[in-house]
C-alpha cells in the first residue's frame, strides 16, 4: 500500500530531553511554529505527548497521541503532519488515516483529504460512517454523481442512521432525482416520527415535483438538519482539548446536546481553565444541583466574576426554588426579565415560582406567555409542556387553546390533539382554525 508522504516539519519548542542523537536529528516532531500564541494548558498537553514521541520515535501510536492532540487544539496542519509519521511507519492504521484525512479536510487541503479518506476505506470497507463523510465531502465539492455513489455504499451498509438519510436524500436531489428522494423521505414521515429537517426536503422535493399544496404543508414543519453526526473514530479527541475557548465551547455543545450529566466532565476542565465564562459556570451549577449537590451549586454563582447574564439569574432562581426561598427567587427572575423579557423559559420559571406560593392565576399568565413564546420559535415540545401546566391551573381561551393543540400536532400527539379540538368544536362547531387543525389530523 502507498505510504502517505510526510509532511513538511515544524520548529519544535520541545525540549531535548532523553532518546538518541540519531533519532532526535532525523525527524522533528511537528508543533505550533509561534510558542508566544499557544496557550500554557496547550503547550503542557503537547510538551507530554511531543516528549512521549522523543522517546519512541518509531512508535506510531506515539505519533497518533500527539497527531490527536493537535487536532483536538485546533493545529490542524501540525496534526496531519503527525499522523503522516504515524502512517508511514505502520500503513495499516485506519484511524489515524481517517483524522488525518478530517485534519487536511480542516486545513483546506481537500484533494489531499479525499484521497487519505479513500485510504482508509480502502482498510475499512464496511465502515458506512466514513462512506457518508466522503460523500458529505464530494457534495460540498459539487461532485454530485459520487456523492450519490458514496452516500449509497453507506446506506447499503447502515440504512437505519438518520445522517445517511440525509446525506442520500441531499445528493439524489443535487442529480436531479426528487421522486426517489423524496420516498426516501416518506418512509420516515409516514412512521409520524420524522426530525425537522426531513421536512425541509420533503417540501422541496414536493415543490420540484409541483405538488404545492403538500410542499407548503411539509415546510410547515421544517427545521434546520442535525449536521454533527456522530463519529466513533473522534470520540477519544474532546480528551484532548485544552484551549479555554475550545473546550468551553465543547463542553457546553455537550451540554445542550447530551444533557448535563454526560457534560460534566467537560464542563468541570472548562470551569478550571477559564471561571470567567459564565455559561460554563451555569451549565456546571446545574450539573452539579442535578447531581444533589445544591450547596456547590449555589457557591459556584455566588463566587462569579464578571456580568451576570439571564442564564445566570435563572439558575439562581432555580437553586432558591429548591431551598424553598421563592422571594429571592423571584427576585432573581425579575433580574432575568430585565435582561430578557422574552425568555419563555424565564416565564417558566416564573410561572413556577408563583405557583409555590399559591398564586395560580399568576402562574398561569405567565405560563401561557412562555408557551406563547415558545411557538414563536416553534420549540413545541416546550410549548406543549407549557400549555398543559397552564391548562390545570387555569381555563384556557379558545386561542390558548389553539396553540395547545398545535403544539401536540407538530409533535405527532393526535389522540390528544383530537380530544382538545372536538372539545372545541362542541362550543364552536365553524370555528375555522379549529377546522384547520382538525383538517392536519389523520385518517382514524
Amino acid at each position: 500500500m502507498r505510504k502517505i508522504l510526510v509532511l513538511g516539519l515544524l520548529v519544535t519548542f520541545l525540549p531535548c530531553c532523553g532518546g538518541s542523537e540519531a533519532n532526535s536529528s532525523a525527524v522533528e516532531i511537528p508543533v505550533p511554529t509561534s510558542r508566544s500564541a499557544v496557550e500554557p494548558t496547550v503547550a503542557r498537553l503537547l510538551n507530554k505527548t511531543g516528549n512521549e514521541v522523543f522517546l519512541a520515535i518509531e512508535d506510531p501510536q506515539k505519533w497518533m497521541a500527539h497527531g490527536s492532540a493537535l487536532y483536538a487544539n485546533a493545529y490542524y496542519n501540525e496534526a496531519s503532519t503527525a499522523f503522516g509519521h504515524a502512517i508511514s511507519i505502520n500503513p495499516d492504521m485506519p484511524q489515524a488515516t481517517y483524522l488525518l484525512a478530517t485534519a487536511l479536510w480542516k486545513a483546506n487541503r481537500q484533494e489531499e483529504a479525499i484521497v487519505a479518506l479513500q485510504t482508509s476505506l480502502a482498510l475499512i470497507p464496511e465502515y458506512d460512517m466514513g462512506w457518508r463523510l466522503l460523500a458529505d465531502w464530494q457534495l460540498e465539492r459539487g461532485e454530485t454523481a459520487k456523492a450519490e455513489m458514496s452516500a449509497r455504499k453507506a446506506f447499503e451498509l447502515n440504512p437505519l442512521r438518520v445522517g445517511t438519510r440525509y446525506i442520500l436524500g441531499q445528493s439524489l436531489m443535487d442529480e436531479g432525482k426528487y421522486e426517489e428522494a423524496l420516498q426516501l423521505f416518506e418512509e420516515v414521515i409516514e412512521l409520524n416520527r420524522a426530525p425537522r429537517w426531513i421536512y425541509t426536503l420533503a417540501s422541496q422535493c414536493y415543490r420540484q415535483l409541483g405538488m404545492t399544496e403538500k410542499s407548503e404543508g411539509a415546510l410547515a414543519k421544517a427545521g434546520p438538519p442535525f449536521v454533527d453526526w456522530p463519529d466513533p473514530m473522534y470520540k477519544h479527541i474532546p480528551n484532548l482539548i485544552a484551549g479555554k475557548a475550545e473546550l468551553a465551547e465543547y463542553a457546553m455543545h455537550r451540554y445542550m446536546t447530551n444533557g448535563p450529566e454526560q457534560a460534566k466532565p467537560f464542563l468541570i476542565r472548562a470551569f478550571k481553565i477559564n471561571p470567567e465564562h459564565v455559561n460554563v459556570r451555569v451549565a456546571l451549577s446545574i450539573a452539579l444541583q442535578d447531581a444533589g449537590q445544591v450547596d456547590q451549586a449555589q457557591k459556584l454563582l455566588e463566587e462569579l466574576q464578571g456580568e451576570p447574564n439571564t442564564n445566570y439569574w435563572k439558575q439562581y432562581a432555580g437553586i432558591c426554588i429548591a431551598t424553598q426561598e421563592l422571594d429571592e427567587a423571584k427576585q432573581h427572575i425579575a433580574k432575568a426579565f430585565a435582561l430578557d423579557a422574552k425568555d419563555a423559559n424565564a416565564h417558566d420559571i416564573a410561572a413556577l415560582i408563583a405557583d409555590k406560593q399559591g398564586d395560580s392565576t399568576e402562574a398561569c399568565r405567565e405560563w401561557l406567555e412562555a408557551g406563547r413564546l415558545y411557538i414563536e420559535s416553534e420549540n413545541w415540545k416546550s410549548a406543549e409542556l407549557s400549555f398543559a401546566y397552564a391548562n390545570e391551573n387555569c381555563d384556557l381561551s379558545l386561542g390558548s387553546m389553539q396553540a395547545f393543540v398545535r403544539a401536540q400536532i407538530e409533535l405527532g400527539h393526535f389522540d390528544q390533539a383530537r380530544g382538545i379540538i372536538q372539545k372545541l368544536l362542541n362550543k364552536e362547531s365553524n370555528n375555522q382554525e379549529t377546522l384547520a387543525l382538525q383538517s392536519r389530523l389523520p385518517k382514524e
